[in-house]
């Protein structure tokens, strides 16, 4: 039996530089085992940073060391990530302001495994996987937890895969894990043209319930009535949805402030209501905050790939920081917006 080294070493664009090295055993039936290890020699990777908070001129390009990964952390090469509410609220300081800066936002990981914790029994190398991290995903590398990963099935994208990392998966264990539906009850969904609110309006109908009514505008609301004409869609900007709909079983909140203390009018007695955005006395209130689970999301992209559930997406560029400030700014965008990152970069 003769033990083997190889040493291959490989550059990208942004002077990473990074050693495979495999080890082999040989017999006289062959090769029976291959192990690889990633090394970093410069240990950097481009990611875009947040140098403080404020307006979307905060974002900015940054060299920073490679993550270092924990026992049971998976090393993802980054192929897509979106961008969601949540760190553009970040970035704006409206979420609060306890991380220092400088620091990296992004909240959505789709890519595929090039290393393993040591222990990590769960996933193996190559894997395409998803999941959502809290932060550190706007750069070209990232370390996840096992627990939070997802595997994507082969007719998914990445693109896909990272629009539903974080609001779809909000609605999913909202709706499944949260609301206990029954097929009698009246729903009320706000936002319904959001990403939580137009995830949320799928898995509602899956079970089945006697209506569903959901706010939004403009476009948002024209694209709600082409989706479902069973959907009762109130355009906020020209009713109040609390003088026209009748009492509701269940309420998800995804605006808060006045929306949320309108809605209670509406909510009966011994209704519901789940808020995404706040909280409340009132005892029928529950405020969700996601806890990101992997076996959670992979039940979410399973739907993708059967059909079941359909993924908007609104717009694609490539991973830069003038598209992430572009993005950041847009607003009313139907759909998720996502950038790419490009291939031309990979190691591998």
């Amino acid at each position: 039996m003769t033990k083997q080294k190889y040493i291959l070493t490989l550059f990208n664009q942004n002077s990473l530089k990074l050693q495979i090295i495999y080890d082999t055993i040989g017999t006289k039936e062959g090769i029976y085992r291959k192990t690889f290890k990633l090394k970093g020699a410069d240990s950097k990777m481009y990611a875009i940073q947040m140098k403080n908070y404020g307006d979307v001129d905060v974002l900015v390009d940054a060299q920073v060391p490679l993550p270092e990964l924990k026992p049971k952390q998976v090393l993802i090469k980054q192929r897509a990530v979106a961008i969601d509410p949540y760190d553009v609220g970040l970035r704006a300081g409206i979420k609060g302001r306890e991380k220092e800066p400088p620091l990296i936002a992004g909240s959505s990981a789709a890519g595929e495994i090039v290393k393993l914790g040591s222990k990590v029994t769960e996933f193996q190398l190559g894997q395409r996987v998803a999941a959502s991290p809290h932060l550190r995903t706007y750069a070209e590398y990232v370390a996840v937890g096992q627990s939070q990963l997802a595997l994507i099935p082969q007719n998914v994208t990445y693109q896909q895969a990272a629009a539903c990392a974080l609001g779809v998966q909000t609605a999913y264990q909202i709706v499944y894990d949260s609301l206990k539906l029954v097929e009698s009850d009246r729903v009320l969904i706000h936002g319904g043209a959001g990403s939580v609110g137009f995830a949320a309006i799928q898995f509602v109908r899956q079970h089945k319930v006697a209506d569903i009514y959901t706010t939004a505008s403009g476009l948002g609301a024209d694209f709600l009535r082409n989706f479902d004409n069973q959907l009762h869609v109130i355009d906020y900007r020209r009713e109040d949805f609390s003088k026209s709909v009748p009492k509701m079983d269940k309420i998800i909140d995804t605006v808060g402030g006045e929306s949320l203390k309108k809605s209670l009018s509406v909510l009966k007695k011994d209704g519901n209501l789940i808020s995404t955005v706040s909280d409340n006395t009132d005892p029928r209130v529950k405020f969700f905050f996601l806890k990101s689970n992997g076996k959670k999301l992979e039940a979410v992209l399973k739907q993708v790939a059967t059909g079941n559930f359909y993924v908007k997406i609104a717009e694609t560029a490539p991973f830069n920081v003038i598209n992430l400030r572009k993005f950041h700014q847009a607003k009313h965008v139907v759909g998720k917006l996502i950038l790419n990152f490009e291939e031309k970069n990979d190691m591998f």
